[in-house]
């Protein structure tokens, strides 16, 4: 039987068109679309790096301590750098609304993968545990716990699977590194099985591959001091890094999706054309925008569209 990816002539499109409502610009970043399936947009700056943003629950901004919680996440995590590790680019939170913004992973999520293609084979899983243990490890040298590791965090591209050096955003209990450990273990039978391991408050390992059960197991030890480090996580899958052609072939085939141009803005009603107005640096918002969280002082404010005037009668 031929797989999903197989049977499909192109694969699914990684792009949404925005939406009435969504902004033309988050923190003066361009907003191209939406990412599908999230709450993310792909935006760029005005030299065409591309990001991934990020808009936090509005609980965040109605909170003063967990917008101060995560302005401090924010500012440890642009300094964490590691394999694996996706980069954050910005961020904010204020009474406005709270964002952050990494840069653009060009590759579809665990959990959209495994839906589109189904669970990965042993080999594929094996690289992925050991590249994941990499990046846990190098955000608990810098002195963090990442607490955000799950399939839906977790993206795959050719090089490796990346996950955001932001983890954990400010709401709930605080991450410690065992618990990491604990996410690893889950993202293990997830990418294995397409199911998560956890139930009711324990955990079940049905389905796990012989090969892997063993090492998902001690990750999801209930002490966490039973659970490995990152270090001996890495060791026990491998450690080697990804080799080319790693992902399988209907996974692969999801990829050039995310390399394509994003779809156009819709056009304004009547048909307009549009055309691009550039703000100052710290000119307010125009009024059909709203408030532009973190845009002051970052220099010139990336290119929005208006419609152009009606043209007179002739």
């Amino acid at each position: 039987m031929q797989s999903p990816a197989a049977q499909s002539p192109a694969a699914p499109p990684a792009y949404e068109p925005l939406r009435p409502g969504d902004p033309a610009l988050i923190g003066g970043y361009r907003v191209l679309a939406r990412l599908r399936g999230g709450r993310a947009y792909l935006a760029t700056t005005q030299s065409g790096r591309r990001l991934a943003i990020t808009r936090l629950p509005s609980r965040l901004a109605d909170d003063a301590a967990l917008r101060d919680r995560l302005r401090a996440r924010i500012t440890a995590a642009r300094r964490v750098r590691g394999p694996y590790l996706t980069a954050v680019f910005d961020g904010h939170a204020d009474e406005t609304g709270a964002w952050a913004a990494t840069d653009h992973v060009p590759g579809p999520t665990l959990e959209r993968a495994v839906a589109e293609t189904g669970p990965l084979p042993v080999a594929a899983v094996r690289t992925l545990v050991a590249a994941l243990a990499a990046a846990i490890r190098a955000v608990h040298d810098a002195g963090l716990a990442h607490g955000g590791l799950a399939a839906h965090t977790v993206h795959l591209t050719e090089d490796g699977p990346r996950v955001s050096a932001l983890g954990w955003a400010g709401a709930g209990a605080e991450p410690v590194p065992s618990g990491d450990v604990l996410l690893l273990g889950g993202v293990a039978h997830f990418a294995a099985t397409g199911r998560s391991p956890f139930r009711d408050g324990t955990h079940d390992l049905t389905g796990c591959p012989d090969e892997l059960r063993g090492l998902v197991g001690r990750c999801l030890a209930d002490d966490p001091d039973d659970r490995p480090g990152p270090g001996a996580v890495l060791t026990a899958a491998g450690g080697a890094p990804p080799a080319p052609g790693w992902l399988p072939p209907d996974v692969a085939a999801l990829l050039p999706a995310y390399l394509a141009e994003p779809p156009s803005r819709p056009v304004a009603s009547g048909g307009e054309r549009r055309r691009p107005v550039v703000l100052p640096p710290d000119a307010p918002p125009p009024a059909w925008q709203g408030p532009m969280p973190g845009a002051a002082g970052r220099g010139p404010a990336a290119p929005v569209t208006l419609p152009d005037a009606p043209r007179p009668a002739r």
